[in-house]
């Protein structure tokens, strides 16, 4: 079963966001202010759902690049015992990343002899 797309394509989906609120909050800003563009009542909207796109893609980014650290810190372990303890964190770990994560899982279980 394949994962949803929030997590195959989460890392651009929240730059995606983070920039789309950028843009959402740089055209309300020059309503409020009368810079360049005016958006009638539609001006504070943009501003605010702006503001609010911004603030969720880059939780997002912080929290997809936060999980990618773990994982790269839990790969990187060279003995095999301490690799089996931490095994399952570093299946949750890659259960929460795109699908490439599971397949680098696997081929370093098989390089550890771990089933």
């Amino acid at each position: 079963m394949s994962k949803p797309i929030t997590v195959e394509r989460g890392l651009e989906l929240s730059i995606i966001t983070m920039l789309v609120g950028d843009i959402l909050f740089v055209a309300g800003l020059s309503d409020a202010l009368h810079w360049v563009m005016s958006l009638g009542g539609w001006g504070f909207w943009a501003g605010g759902l702006g503001i609010l796109m911004s603030l969720v893609g880059t939780v997002w980014l912080i929290f997809i690049l936060l999980r990618i650290k773990k994982f790269k810190l839990l790969m990187t372990e060279k003995s095999k015992a301490v690799f089996v303890r931490a095994l399952d964190d570093l299946e949750y770990t890659a259960w929460q990343l795109p699908s490439k994560y599971a397949q680098l899982v696997d081929e370093k279980k098989s390089q550890m002899g771990v089933k």
